[in-house]
């Protein structure tokens, strides 16, 4: 049998090789004790009983794991109560209470607090050249606020934030809702392949909502167009059908606030218009929060609007305040017979900035503000005894907006009406 010599005071010792083997997995557990204790106490902001520096000799001078364990019973310091960040701390700060805002001066400014689910202030999550920046969101209750910006600008990671599945570097986040009455629905929602659409609605009832019954789930699953298929396998599923299990496993909780990432990213136009439906008749009911690169689907359903764009937060507020104040009002005006005389009309209006001809019989009609040329054009053109045959905004959607507010150019590519 294989031994090995160990030396001692009365000559060498023969150690079967069989017991030292043993012995490594013992040494090595010591010293990963020894570096998670050292570890440990290079981040602790403070520690008891004695300064850092005489941890660092007790933990590796005292033998073995004497030391280590003098120092996580003794050194440790839990006296910070639990929830609260430590001192230095850079972690951002998570309320289910609203907080106090700041609203940034590229932001327009923020409405009064007991009207808002989310607020959030300073938030940042910083991971070198993307991110969030000092983002100061406010989503009204019963609202559906859309976020918007071009790949990435920061969308999914502030939607991570909010639900919890990640922590800022540095702000915070006040949600006046409870843990159970928020509800996520990923970008790409993924299933076990041998439930049925049933078995996973009920999961997630279970876990969220364990007093409601079967009813909850059956309506879950009708709300999202899949009652026809609640009894068969996920594994055969298309992604769009995947999609609206991924919604129905969020509404079956009946949640107050629903945070939706990307939701019609993988659905047909027929889908899309039927999901954008249920979403818009969520408002006031509910709070709902999601994120889009398909800005008519946007300014479809959203009655507020964000803007990113490299992370940082530059507008927020009611979508046609965005349309106004970042567009030129303007309509293309075709009348029945000759458009000079109501041009003549238009142009020494006080609401009107600019007048020119677009043919025999149109004009295009630029305004102060959306309000006075919905008024005042089909004045102009009724005290001129004329006959209007169309009048049609020009470039007055969200996707116009959002390139004069970015100034993205061609470079919003990614971005599509």
């Amino acid at each position: 049998m294989t031994t090995a010599l160990l030396a001692g005071p009365h000559g060498p010792h023969h150690l079967p090789a069989g017991l030292l083997a043993a012995l490594v997995p013992v040494l090595v557990l010591l010293l990963t004790l020894d570096a998670y204790c050292l570890i440990s106490l290079a981040r602790a902001p403070s520690v008891r009983y004695l300064p850092k520096l005489a941890w660092v000799f007790v933990i590796l001078l005292v033998s073995a794991p004497t030391g280590a364990l003098l120092y996580l019973f003794f050194g440790v310091d839990r006296t910070r109560a639990p929830g609260t960040p430590k001192p230095g701390a850079r972690r951002g700060a998570w309320s289910p209470q609203p907080a106090p805002m700041r609203t940034a001066p590229a932001v327009t400014a923020a409405r009064a607090d007991d009207r808002m689910i989310v607020t959030t202030s300073g938030l940042t999550r910083d991971y070198g050249c993307t991110g969030l920046f000092e983002v100061d969101l406010a989503v009204p209750r019963g609202s559906v606020y859309g976020l918007v910006g071009l790949n990435g600008a920061g969308k999914t990671t502030l939607l991570s934030i909010l639900s919890g599945m990640r922590r800022p570097d540095s702000g915070s986040v006040a949600v006046a809702a409870g843990r159970l009455q928020i509800a996520v629905c990923p970008d790409v929602p993924d299933f076990d392949g041998w439930l049925t659409a049933y078995e996973v609605v009920d999961l997630a009832r279970s876990l969220v909502a364990p007093e409601a019954g079967s009813r909850a789930v059956r309506a879950a699953i009708s709300t999202v167009g899949l009652a026809a298929s609640a009894d068969r396998r996920v594994g055969g599923f298309s992604r769009g059908m995947v999609q609206r299990l991924g919604l129905a496993c969020a509404l079956v909780g009946d949640p107050e606030l629903l945070i939706l990432d990307e939701p019609t990213s993988a659905l047909d136009p027929a889908g899309r218009a039927e999901l954008l439906g249920l979403v818009a008749a969520m408002r006031g009911r509910r709070t709902v929060i999601f994120s889009s690169h398909i800005l008519a689907d946007v300014q479809r359903v959203a009655d507020e609007v964000g803007i990113l764009r490299d992370g940082r937060l530059l507008y927020q507020g009611p979508t046609q305040e965005l349309i106004s104040t970042y567009l030129t009002p303007s309509w293309l005006v075709r009348l029945a017979g000759e458009a000079r005389q109501v041009a003549a009309a238009m142009e020494a209006a006080g609401w009107a900035t600019r007048v020119e001809p677009a043919g025999d019989d149109a004009i295009r009609v630029d305004a102060v503000t959306v309000e006075a040329g919905e008024r005042g054009i089909p004045a102009v053109i009724a005290g001129c005894g004329a006959r209007q045959v169309a009048c049609e905004p020009v470039a007055a959607d969200l996707e116009s907006a959002f390139l004069a507010l970015t100034g993205a150019g061609n470079s919003a590519a990614g971005v599509t009406a």
